[in-house]
């Protein structure tokens, strides 16, 4: 019951957080210096032409009418519509939101399954091999920007060896798999079509690693420490003193109390890959959010970069809530 009502409060905090985004977003969109009616009229259009498409647009009023329209448009759910597209803003995040989804999840899945297990053998091997190695992996992480690290792999993998595709998109010119999901890799293997799948892992490859890359120094480093300070706690030199065997210390007493610090990074990290997926879109020429939102930032089209905004706050939010949760499941220790 007592982590019910912390849920709810959780959940009605949500609220006054997204208007502040949603306040803060408009704010910085309309103090933008760039102006987007110049983006649809001809370069030699007189002012009268100007005028008009700013009213038709709804520019031309005072800013706080602007956004109080804004804001009753998103009480209903309606977020705009984009000026460079002409689409309704929630169409094109339906459109667009599988392939960035795809993307993140792959590239999170890839991070934890190896940054946790790399972190806590090499606890567990303390300097040995494997402990080099993830020491070597958090330095390369820590110290290489992520649009470097992925402009590297490109060159290494695709101009100078020909192993990797080109970063153009999720697939070859007409390549167009089934839409059931939208996410082309389990769209591919619901319809049974396996040489697609195929085809989509090798253009998923690069940017869902360089994406993975960026977040697993951190996750490494921390789960490393976390797992050679439980290790080294009393409970665990009493359990060895019992006799009970080494894996099941390890990996049921030690990992279990390890897992804490990294879960709450973990949630951190989620957050990180939708603003990181920004730069691997851009980079990859991947058809997601990010690189809509990046596109409509440089047209100054309001719209998706206010929803963007939006939809990034409102994801970390969430995240922060299921990772309170976790960590409660995890430590039935912890109470609200």
């Amino acid at each position: 019951m007592r982590l019910l009502k912390y849920t709810v409060k959780r959940l009605l905090f949500l609220a006054p957080v997204m208007l502040g985004v949603l306040v803060v977003t408009f704010i910085v969109a309309r103090i933008l210096p760039a102006d987007p009616i110049y983006l649809l009229v001809p370069a030699d259009a007189d002012k009268i032409t100007v005028d008009a498409v700013r009213r038709e647009l709804g520019l031309d009023k005072p800013v706080y009418a602007q956004f109080i329209g804004y804001l009753k448009g998103v009480v209903r759910g309606d977020l705009g519509t984009s000026i460079h597209t002409g689409n309704p803003v929630t169409a094109d995040i339906r459109h667009r939101f599988p392939a960035t989804l795809e993307l993140t999840l792959l590239g999170l899945a890839l991070c934890v399954f190896v940054s946790i297990p790399l972190g806590v053998f090499a606890a567990v091997r303390r300097d040995g091999l494997v402990d080099h190695v993830a020491r070597i992996v958090s330095l390369v992480g820590v110290s290489l920007p992520s649009f470097w690290l992925a402009l590297l792999l490109v060159y290494l993998l695709f101009f100078k060896l020909g192993w990797a595709p080109p970063p153009l998109g999720r697939g070859p010119v007409g390549f167009s798999p089934p839409t059931i999901t939208g996410m082309y890799s389990v769209d591919t293997l619901l319809a049974g079509d396996w040489q697609g799948f195929l085809v989509v892992l090798r253009y998923l490859a690069l940017p869902v690693i360089s994406l993975a890359l960026i977040n697993m120094a951190p996750l490494t480093r921390l789960t490393r420490s976390s797992m050679i300070e439980a290790l080294g706690s009393e409970y665990v030199r009493f359990a060895l003193a019992a006799g009970i065997p080494k894996r099941t210390i390890y990996f049921r007493l030690a990992l279990k109390n390890a897992l804490l610090p990294p879960i709450t990074l973990l949630g951190i990290i989620v957050g990180f890959l939708l603003g990181g997926a920004v730069i691997i879109e851009t980079i990859f020429a991947w058809p997601g959010l990010g690189l809509w939102a990046v596109n409509a930032a440089m047209q100054s089209d309001y719209a998706p970069v206010q929803a963007f905004a939006l939809l990034a706050a409102g994801v970390k939010v969430i995240v922060y809530l299921l990772t309170d949760l976790v960590y409660f499941a995890i430590d039935p220790r912890i109470r609200y």
